[in-house]
């Protein structure tokens, strides 16, 4: 005699998972997870990684076509404020080639006579450019927030963020100023004595809020080299890539700085005319 009931049951004992087995389902599908995170990850990096890369690339090349236009690198600082000088424009060199970064009509928002954080300036000061952004910033100072400075008082617009600093030389190493982009003075080639392709340019200096002066207009956007990469944040070598940082140089070559290499080396590198030995550093 046919039991309908003792059928579906043997049915349902047949084609159910034990507990013990689903444990296991999920423990392998754990492990793999687990297997597999680092590797996309590290995938992910390797991509921002070369995003910067090509950023560093582009605004070298930038710095050279502007040379080759006007016989010389941009100026560092324009009319940089100081004690004497309180009401400078302290216009930047990342705000002086934007023609060559295919951003002319950027450029000609600007307002070269008026200072960077003027009303003149607000709007075009506060537009945002990947290019001047390293994809894997994301150690931000207080006054930063993402692409953009936090706006300090109400007077003060949210101006854009830059993730590359200038090179404005070694510090504590005679004579002062002994990069390739200053305050109030312009660079030629011919000066860089120790050569295009073994001279910093511009390398990363990342995350930085409104009082690191981390907004592209800033002429304050530059960097007196003292500490070896990820060391200090401010007015430093910094970045968010495993083991160092990125530079390019006159040249517009890049090259990876360990945080293992020298503070000599590196700021033999910062120098436009030291005469240092050549040292030699990979580039990737």
């Amino acid at each position: 005699m046919f039991h309908p009931k003792i059928h579906r049951f043997k049915r349902r004992d047949l084609c159910g998972f034990s507990l013990v087995e689903l444990l296991v389902v999920v423990a392998i599908v754990g492990t793999l997870a687990s297997l597999l995170l680092p590797a996309v990850q590290a995938a992910r990096e390797t991509a921002r990684r070369t995003t910067c890369q090509n950023n560093l690339r582009q605004v070298g090349l930038a710095l050279c076509f502007y040379h080759n236009a006007n016989g010389s690198l941009p100026v560092g600082c324009i009319d940089k404020r100081h004690s004497r000088n309180p009401t400078g424009r302290q216009l930047s060199w990342s705000a002086a080639v934007l023609p060559y970064l295919e951003q002319v009509s950027l450029w000609e928002q600007l307002d070269f006579m008026s200072a960077y954080d003027s009303q003149a300036n607000a709007i075009a000061g506060a537009t945002p450019l990947a290019i001047y952004l390293c994809p894997s910033t994301t150690r931000l100072a207080q006054s930063r927030a993402n692409r953009f400075m936090t706006t300090a008082t109400p007077g003060n617009s949210a101006l854009a963020a830059i993730d590359y600093g200038g090179n404005y030389g070694a510090a504590f190493v005679s004579p002062s100023a002994n990069g390739v982009l200053l305050y109030d003075r312009s660079i030629m080639f011919r000066e860089i004595t120790d050569g295009t392709s073994k001279t910093i340019a511009i390398a990363e200096d990342t995350g930085r809020g409104r009082t690191m002066d981390g907004e592209w207009i800033n002429g304050e956007n530059v960097f007196d080299l003292q500490f070896p990469a990820n060391v200090q944040q401010n007015n430093e070598l910094w970045s968010d890539h495993l083991g160092g940082a990125l530079a390019v140089h006159c040249d517009g070559s890049v090259l990876f700085l360990g945080e293992s290499v020298d503070i000599e080396v590196l700021k033999a590198r910062c120098t436009r005319s030291g005469e240092e030995p050549a040292h030699t550093i990979a580039t990737r």
